[in-house]
């Protein structure tokens, strides 16, 4: 469970940027969004990536990881093998650690040295032994939430409880809207993102559209990148290009 705490530990300008989708609210995509991101940050764009998987109820990347290494045929490992970024370097599958939200300053260590960025995947519950520890190791806490009136009620909540406990500053927590459908959800998360700012609580300019499709094992695997035709219409670009500027705008900060 977590208290109050004391102020976040000083990141160096060298260590990596550490970025959670989180929430306490089941169902919102936390994990997929960090396979997705960090799957077309690592093999598209060139930025060594790492996933820490400390949702210990589950383990869920993980063991998809295992899942995935283990089906790998002749085929698929000569993809490996040829896989190229954007800018034509070679790139290797990006290391996946997991272990209890206690562990979360160790498994940092234990990262390969040229790690830029980690998403941290989070326990879906505030109330596991050494998340506030975990949690005050992060840069930016993006919370996806979908418009229904529990989605944001829990939402808010783990959001007011992040701002009293101190762990994070509130312009490094981004709420994000998932399973957006613009015609039936437009109107009413302006307006929410509207009452939200009133609390300093702020919105990515990215909306998720709903597509069930992102839960495809072709379209989240942990060893290649969204498939490019299926990337062109799945209304993801901008969440990822947002990231990216995020990561940018952090590492900034910090030399400043």
């Amino acid at each position: 469970m977590m208290s109050k705490s004391k102020n976040p530990p000083l990141k160096e300008s060298g260590s990596p940027v550490v970025l959670a989708f989180a929430t306490q609210k089941g169902g919102m995509g936390k994990t997929t969004l960090s396979v997705l991101v960090a799957s077309y940050l690592h093999y598209r764009r060139g930025i060594p990536t790492a996933i820490i998987d400390v949702d210990t109820s589950q383990l869920s990347v993980y063991n998809q990881r295992i899942r995935e290494v283990e089906s790998l045929d002749e085929e698929g490992q000569k993809r490996i093998d040829e896989q190229k970024t954007d800018q034509k370097e070679s790139v290797q599958p990006y290391p996946i650690l997991s272990g209890s939200p206690v562990a979360v300053p160790e498994l940092l260590k234990d990262l390969p040295e040229d790690i830029r960025l980690v998403l941290l995947d989070m326990p879906g519950s505030i109330d596991v032994e050494g998340y506030d520890l975990a949690l005050s190791h992060v840069d930016m806490l993006i919370v996806p939430m979908e418009t229904s009136e529990y989605s944001v009620t829990t939402g808010f909540q783990y959001l007011t409880a992040i701002k009293e406990i101190g762990l994070l500053p509130l312009d490094h927590c981004r709420v994000v809207w998932n399973k957006f459908k613009a015609s039936r959800d437009g109107s009413l998360a302006d307006q929410l993102e509207e009452g939200f700012l009133g609390y300093g609580f702020h919105c990515l300019k990215s909306r998720i559209p709903q597509r069930d499709s992102y839960q495809d094992a072709a379209n989240r695997s942990t060893l290649f990148p969204m498939p490019a035709a299926y990337l062109r219409n799945s209304g993801l670009k901008d969440l990822f290009f947002e990231v990216e500027d995020l990561i940018k705008l952090i590492q900034y900060e910090r030399i400043q």
